[in-house]
């Protein structure tokens, strides 16, 4: 009898063991049992097993598929992309396939999977400008002598725009990419899958199209952060899509605004765009007048190139745009009294104050709660807020705006949909004041922003991450250069040390910026040059048990202690490292829950 090794989504990394009646075709869905109940899982791998009769193995009780659900190409990316992301490759297909493949016991009409053949291997491009007109015809260009394509945006409405303005003729052959699971996914899904287009274009989930043999890979702005996933598992699309396109053999164009680590030193593109400089000022905080808000300690500085700035704006008829990446009315929560800051009960990060809903929110982990009435330390009833947030920044741009030029606090605009979006354009359509975080910057493809005003830049790249420093740049550097009107628009930074360190990089180009950056990044043995693993115990037990596992493999983990449950890992590669955690991710370790990670690669 038969045995085979199958692959439930799931945490856990290893695969599970089952014997079956007669041969199954490897790569096909099965139903099994797991626990008290059913799952449904894919045939790994075969292979004989040497045991004895003290314990009786669990069979297959059904087989959903006569041919593989995933391509050659898109079988393996899931196994490697589970073991570079620390993650196993069950989550990885968890988010990487529709859910009602592993929901439903419904048989497929699943087309023979077409002969992987291995062509001479692809070649890896990189395109780098500022005007993505530019970029675009360079991508119909290629997908219009390539076969099977897939082209990668970094948000679902670039995509749209993109697959908007492509020839009819390529249209008939593609699809987009739908952003949501249902019953369009699975169509999407099932198209690809047998062969009825040949090509995708969509977010960073298109690249799970299962799409046969690609022959070329097209990445949109593959810097940006939107290719690394805010919820488990936490992988980088962009890292995957080179994998597959070399998996494929297929040719992979990296572009954007600006590249990312790893481009910029493999690649070693130069830029060529640069700023005018009449458009784009530093001003020093130190010469604001500081404007105090009731509720928070701190004071907002507000300078007069702001003001003066956003008053010209509002003159031409178009939309202000203040940016500051911190929501809610303060930034920390403190105790007048004891100085300590009110935490998360969860993670035990500094919590963050939401006023309007008069609820904390953890900008770590997400958890919200209401607003304490007493210090948790010491019962102490002054609580004060420090480091203003937006909503605090709303009650000053209020007072600039009027009745026909409104001042809108954007929340949550990451995930608004169409008529969202519309509503927010009617009500800025004479001009306005928009208050967000950097997601506000896709309104720049919206409307017509005249001024973009970072309010504290320096808390951009404030940040512990070592990365901080590149997020803020191209933040800003996206600032300059996206959507309508960005000739005639200036940006406005303001800062304690405006125009020095990384903000040189602002005016002369990312060229330099990333051979600054990078200097410091050697020195410190940071991404690109090893690989850098971020590790959330579930406990502070569990934390205990990850240091001596760690310990044991001879690496030297870091504990930085606030997040109290956070561990940090360097190493060349995360090979080690994996050793070391594989026997936190068992499925007999499922009640105690698993540690999050997350790898940092540049």
């Amino acid at each position: 009898m038969p045995y085979y090794e199958v692959t439930v989504p799931g945490p856990w990394w290893h695969g599970l063991t089952y014997e079956a009646n007669s041969p199954v075709e490897i790569g096909s869905r099965v139903v099994v049992p797991l626990g008290r109940g059913e799952r449904i899982g894919i045939i790994r791998g075969a292979g004989s097993l040497n045991r004895d009769d003290t314990f009786a193995l669990k069979s297959v009780r059904a087989v959903l598929d006569e041919a593989p659900l995933f391509p050659e190409g898109l079988a393996e990316l899931f196994e490697w992309g589970g073991g570079a992301f620390l993650c196993g490759a069950g989550e990885l297909i968890r988010i990487g396939a529709p859910s009602v493949l592993f929901a439903s016991a419904e048989k497929l009409n699943l087309a023979p999977p077409s002969p992987c053949d291995r062509k001479a291997e692809g070649g890896e491009t990189f395109q780098y400008s500022c005007r993505r007109e530019d970029r675009w015809l360079r991508y119909v260009e290629l997908i219009k002598r390539s076969g099977n394509f897939i082209i990668l945006f970094p948000e679902q409405g670039l995509a749209r725009e993109f697959w908007d303005n492509l020839p009819g003729e390529v249209r008939e052959v593609a699809l987009l990419w739908p952003s949501q699971g249902g019953k369009r996914q699975l169509a999407a899904w099932m198209a690809a899958r047998n062969g009825e287009v040949r090509g995708v274009v969509g977010g960073p989930g298109a690249l799970f199209a299962p799409l046969g043999r690609v022959d070329a890979i097209i990445v949109d702005e593959e810097s940006s952060g939107s290719y690394r996933s805010y919820a488990r598992p936490r992988v980088n699309v962009r890292t995957l899509a080179g994998k597959r396109a070399r998996l494929e053999s297929a040719n992979l164009l990296l572009s954007g605004r600006v590249p990312s680590s790893r481009a910029f030193l493999h690649g070693k593109p130069r830029s060529t765009d640069r700023p005018d400089r009449s458009r784009l000022r530093f001003v020093d905080v130190k010469e604001a007048f500081d404007a105090s808000i009731r509720g928070l300690s701190d004071t907002l500085p507000l300078t007069s190139a702001l003001l003066t700035g956003t008053e010209s704006c509002l003159a031409s008829g178009r939309v202000a745009l203040w940016l500051l990446d911190r929501k809610g009315f303060a930034g920390e929560i403190a105790c007048e009294e004891c100085g300590g800051s009110v935490r998360c009960g969860e993670c035990g990060a500094s919590v963050v104050r939401e006023e309007q809903r008069d609820r904390t929110r953890c900008p770590s982990c997400g958890s919200l709660a209401p607003m304490p009435e007493e210090c948790p330390e010491c019962r102490g009833r002054l609580l004060c807020g420090k480091r203003p947030g937006l909503e605090a920044v709303h009650s000053v741009a209020k007072s600039l705006a009027n009745r026909k030029q409104p001042a809108l606090l954007l929340d949550e605009l990451k995930s608004a949909g169409k008529r969202k979006l519309k509503e927010i354009s009617d009500l800025l359509s004479s001009g306005g004041i928009a208050l967000g975080t950097r997601a506000a910057l896709s309104l720049c493809d919206l409307l017509e922003i005249g001024f973009v005003a970072w309010l504290d830049v320096d808390a951009e790249a404030r940040s512990t991450a070592y990365q901080a420093r590149f997020t803020a740049f191209s933040m800003v550097w996206e600032s300059i250069w996206r959507g309508r009107g960005a000739g005639e628009r200036t940006v406005l930074l303001q800062s304690r040390r405006p125009g020095v360190g990384w903000q040189r990089g602002i005016a002369l180009g990312w060229d330099v910026f990333w051979r600054q950056e990078l200097s410091e990044r050697r020195e410190l043995g940071l991404p690109p040059f090893s690989c850098l693993v971020e590790i959330r115990a579930r406990g502070e037990s569990q934390k205990s048990e990850l240091l001596a596992s760690m310990g044991e493999a001879g690496l030297a983990p870091m504990d930085p202690g606030d997040p109290p449950l956070v561990l940090w890992v360097a190493s060349s590669s995360v090979s080690a490292v994996r050793r070391a955690l594989e026997p936190f991710f068992s499925i007999r370790r499922s009640r105690g829950g698993f540690p999050e990670i997350i790898v940092w690669t540049d």
